[in-house]
């Protein structure tokens, strides 16, 4: 939800789809804040099952980098570019293109993190 939705609104700041008009796309927040909140509470029961595994896995600390900076994108979209909603449809592109760029590649750095905490993750033995 919520990066699907992000990514819709980044491809549409950067060109694709002109036809599809922006400022409506600005009712997507809502559908990517839910998504976000559903995300860090799953994320945070997945943490306490076995905190040993994030904790000690730099990868871990990277995903959780990039996923603050692309909240807070997500957050300076939402305010500089669909928060004047008098704002034309070429200059709410001028000032999210940059976001945009930003924001896709923090989510693939995100997700691409996430894939691969699975790998990086050696098993800490504690003698008994």
């Amino acid at each position: 939800m919520l990066v699907g939705a992000n990514a819709l609104v980044d491809l549409r700041l950067l060109g694709f789809s002109p036809s599809i008009p922006l400022a409506p796309l600005k009712r997507f927040f809502r559908i990517m804040w839910i998504g976000f909140g559903i995300n860090a509470a799953t994320g945070v029961v997945l943490l306490i099952s076995y905190p040993t595994k994030a904790l000690t896995n730099p990868v871990f600390y990277a995903k959780l980098t990039m996923i603050a900076s692309a909240i807070w994108i997500l957050m300076k979209l939402q305010k500089e570019v669909f928060g004047d909603p008098t704002l034309p449809e070429t200059d709410m592109m001028a000032r999210g293109a940059s976001l945009a760029k930003w924001s896709l590649a923090l989510w693939v750095g995100a997700i691409s993190a996430g894939r691969l905490l699975a790998y990086t993750f050696k098993y800490i033995l504690y003698p008994f």
